[in-house]
């Protein structure tokens, strides 16, 4: 049983060669499908499933972390059975913190299930030091990331770079709010790929012999 953790860079195919990995080793992919899945397993409620990461994290000032750090940004429902056999309901609010504490004890419960692909969310430096883990970053130019942006989005340039410019900037200032990393440091990965040389079939080959070598 092996784990896969994905940092990437947007525009780089990070996503797809992830998705590509997943299918071809039969993986589970950590999205909120399997959040859900180990959120039942667990008692909580399907419907209330909260996934925080650095793609829908926003970026904040000074101020905005020092007081709205504690705003709530949603409820889980937990169920629960007495000694007696009772069920009991309850709701807890969740903010920033209580959010990423969930997604990190999601994350580590993962370690016993394993053969999985995490993209984002931390998972390199939350299974940093996980036996039978791979680390994988994928990189690619600017220009090219801007192209492959225009296409999927039919985004012109200018909007584009923009959209890439403001992604990078929320999840750089994600990992290093919460986990104090520069996610571009090649020493949190055992494997570097740049997607402006390697195509997607290359890239997951690569891949696939690593996670021979490592694990």
């Amino acid at each position: 049983m092996a784990i896969i953790t994905i940092s990437r860079q947007v525009g780089s195919f990070g996503d797809e060669i992830a998705e590509r990995i997943s299918k071809e080793l039969n993986y589970r992919y950590f999205d909120k499908f399997l959040m859900t899945e180990i959120a039942i397993s667990s008692g909580l409620s399907e419907a209330e499933v909260i996934d925080f990461s650095e793609d829908n994290y926003k970026v904040k000032g000074f101020f905005e972390q020092l007081f709205k750090r504690r705003e709530p940004l949603g409820k889980i429902t937990k169920r629960s059975i007495d000694n007696k056999g009772t069920f009991t309901i309850s709701t807890q609010t969740f903010d920033e913190e209580g959010c990423l504490l969930f997604v990190q004890e999601v994350i580590k419960r993962l370690r016993d299930w394993g053969d999985v692909v995490i993209v984002g969310r931390g998972g390199q430096i939350i299974l940093k030091d996980a036996p039978n883990t791979l680390h994988v970053r994928i990189i690619a130019p600017l220009e090219k990331r801007i192209e492959n942006i225009m296409k999927e989005r039919n985004m012109a340039r200018e909007e584009a770079l923009r959209f890439i410019l403001e992604k990078d900037k929320s999840a750089e200032e994600y990992l290093r709010r919460f986990y104090n990393i520069d996610w571009n440091n090649p020493e949190l990965y055992h494997l570097v790929l740049n997607t402006g040389f390697l195509s997607i079939d290359s890239a997951v080959e690569i891949i696939k012999s690593a996670l021979r070598i490592k694990v």
